[in-house]
């Protein structure tokens, strides 16, 4: 974590300055409150007790008036460890096993169950949990024992299985219009990886690596992209993609935080101009335009910009953004104009990439490359399904009961 004294003042342009915005619900905001539930598991009678009665009648004396109300209240069953034992046939012949009859609850390999495995892929993906948290958490909720490598090979049988489905997913990926993509330093073994997130509006697709080079990306979308690419300005992300755009959220706050320092300097005016900029695109862009007023708004936004660029900036600041970030990548600050289903920044795929930074901080990223292999595999589906308004918790047991289910036969 950051020093205090070496983070801006504000984080982010478009918030107020940290610490002046109070927390829970704004004023004026609508109530929240949880439904009645159509289903009612249990009804349990809330009653005073005789001694109860006979206290508060000798201190309030015989008017008191007793009323019923309904309050509900939300919580989970006792958590037991259910053990199943399964009668299974097989087929020899002679000594050779040919068969092995299936059933969707029963485990391919090992011995931990779907909803088990589930469970666990949640508490290391989800909540950063160690191999020995997971344990003790699961021996604290049902007494039973779990080393932790029975664990860690859940985990890589996981992402074993998951991995064709994971496969799958690289394709769509390819096959999309749209692609935002970002990057997080990663550690396997103590040694620098870099973890890849690419998503898109209905799948994220994550790859650790050792290298940053865009090599990796011509490996999983190919040397010549037909679509849009968002991102920020970093260096890998050209020359492979037919269209870009780079991310105003990075710009505005790069000056916003040179403003803040250098608040007589023209680079205050440089914030100003390109946050009405993308304020007005922003606004623009929630009409849902037609292609031909989209063609017209372009050129006059992108107009807009070039005199930006021409201004006769004097600081040094003001300066390098227009160089480094604004004339670098000319063309691509106004493309989410042209394309529907574009937008000027990169937040949803930061929003997704911060979903694995608690693993990074808290247990350092893993020890093996395999153990960084099934996290991306089994992360990847996790986030898709969420980001497709699916319980990954759930998913996830539907899909190990679809493999439990497949015959083979030697």
């Amino acid at each position: 974590m950051l020093s205090p004294y070496t983070k801006p003042v504000m984080k982010s342009p478009n918030r107020p300055p940290v610490g002046t915005n109070p927390r829970g619900k704004p004023l004026g905001g609508n109530g929240a409150t949880r439904k009645i539930p159509e289903k009612i598991d249990r009804k349990i009678p809330v009653n005073f007790s005789k001694k109860e009665l006979e206290r508060l009648r000798k201190k309030y004396g015989n008017k008191l008036k007793i009323e019923k109300v309904e309050l509900y209240s939300w919580d989970i069953p006792p958590i037991k460890m259910l053990a199943t034992l399964f009668i299974v046939e097989r087929i020899y012949l002679g000594r050779k096993l040919i068969a092995q009859a299936t059933h969707p609850e029963l485990p391919k390999r090992g011995q931990i169950g779907n909803r088990l495995r589930s469970w666990i892929i949640s508490l290391k993906n989800q909540f950063a949990g160690s191999y020995e948290k997971v344990a003790e958490h699961i021996e604290d909720l049902t007494g039973e024992t779990f080393s932790q490598q029975a664990i860690k090979d859940c985990v890589h049988r996981t992402g074993e299985e998951l991995e064709p489905e994971y496969m799958e997913l690289g394709a769509e990926l390819r096959e999309a219009e749209v692609i935002g993509g970002d990057t997080s330093s990663w550690r396997v073994d103590g040694i620098n990886y870099i973890l890849w997130l690419f998503c898109t509006i209905s799948l994220v697709y994550i790859h650790i690596d050792k290298s940053k080079a865009r090599k990796i990306i011509s490996k999983i979308l190919g040397n010549n992209f037909e679509g849009v690419f968002k991102s920020d300005c970093a260096p890998e992300y050209q020359k492979f993609a037919e269209w870009f755009q780079k991310c105003f959220g990075h710009l505005l706050r790069s000056t916003y935080t040179y403003s803040m320092e250098n608040p007589k300097k023209d680079i205050v005016l440089l914030h100003r101009w390109l946050t009405n900029l993308f304020n007005e695109m922003t606004d623009f862009l929630k009409e849902d335009p037609p292609p031909d007023k989209r063609e017209k708004m372009y050129n006059y936004f992108d107009g807009k910009l070039e005199d930006i660029i021409n201004h006769n900036w004097k600081s040094k600041w003001a300066i390098r953004i227009v160089k480094n970030r604004l004339v670098k990548f000319r063309n691509d600050w106004c493309t989410a104009i042209l394309f529907p289903g574009v937008s000027l920044t990169n937040n949803d795929t930061e929003s997704h990439i911060r979903t694995a930074i608690p693993t990074r901080k808290m247990l350092g990223g893993h020890r093996t490359e395999e153990g960084a292999e099934y996290y991306a595999i089994t992360q990847s589906m996790i986030l898709t399904w969420r980001l497709r308004g699916l319980s990954a918790y759930h998913e996830m047991i539907k899909k190990f009961e679809e493999l439990n289910s497949e015959f083979v036969f030697n």
